[in-house]
């Protein structure tokens, strides 16, 4: 009778150390086997999203640097009116700047603090461009930008939330141009094509000058309404330098 209740009381705490073994499985989103249908064998992979898990800019905290990583985030939120029409230019804009009312996406984080962010993350500017150098291409760095936000459980790219009226794929450079964008203060973070302002910027398209993009833009630009939030919903960017691993 002794053994059976010693038995007994065995199981039991060896059931409820089961319990909170497994508990700690699923709220930590340790690692579990995954077939990685593609390459046929495998792999692993989290329980729980890293997107979602993963410390993200807010409203009160717009802007991360991510050392160790390399990347630089940064909180913003949608502009409708540049979702459902065109602009020449414009992408994303500290809130504050002068040409707010021109972003797809305007960024709760000061144009200036994303420049010395990414200086910290060992991104290089180009600093080649002026307001006389039309016709140039902006240099630096390559930036690749992800984007995410509350319940989307993945990362976007540029192209995937940005349309441009030619097709063409984004390639946005670290242009630099701290003096310029602290003087001007447009609060420009990244525009659509080369810029001489801007901190970062698409070196598929040249600069150009006010009048010229007026009457003849090197494109049209805007937010891909099938993809992105509602007016005034966060989207998370995530900036890294292309070759960085």
């Amino acid at each position: 009778m002794f053994s059976q209740k010693l038995s007994k009381s065995k199981f039991a705490k060896g059931a409820i150390t089961g319990i909170c073994i497994l508990g700690l499985f699923l709220v930590n989103g340790l690692n579990v086997f995954a077939v990685d249908k593609e390459k046929g064998k495998v792999t692993t992979t989290q329980k729980t999203s890293s997107v979602e898990s993963q410390n993200l800019p807010n409203k009160e905290n717009p802007l991360l640097i991510d050392e160790k990583g390399k990347r630089v985030l940064i909180y913003t939120e949608v502009h409708e009116m540049n979702v459902h029409q065109s602009n020449v230019h414009w992408g994303i804009v500290f809130k504050d700047g002068k040409f707010q009312d021109r972003a797809i996406l305007r960024a709760y984080s000061n144009h200036l603090a994303f420049h010395d962010a990414l200086l910290k993350i060992g991104a290089k500017p180009g600093n080649n461009l002026t307001k006389d150098t039309v016709g140039k291409h902006v240099e630096g760095d390559t930036l690749d930008i992800k984007a995410t936000w509350p319940g989307l459980g993945k990362e976007l790219s540029l192209n995937d939330i940005f349309v441009d009226e030619k097709g063409k794929p984004f390639t946005i450079k670290f242009g630099g141009n701290r003096k310029a964008s602290e003087e001007k203060n447009t609060g420009c973070i990244t525009c659509l094509e080369s810029c001489w302002i801007s901190i970062s910027s698409n070196a598929n398209y040249p600069q150009t000058g006010s009048i010229k993009r007026f009457l003849s833009p090197n494109s049209h630009f805007k937010g891909n309404a099938n993809v992105l939030p509602e007016d005034g919903k966060p989207v998370m960017l995530i900036y890294k330098v292309a070759s960085a691993k």
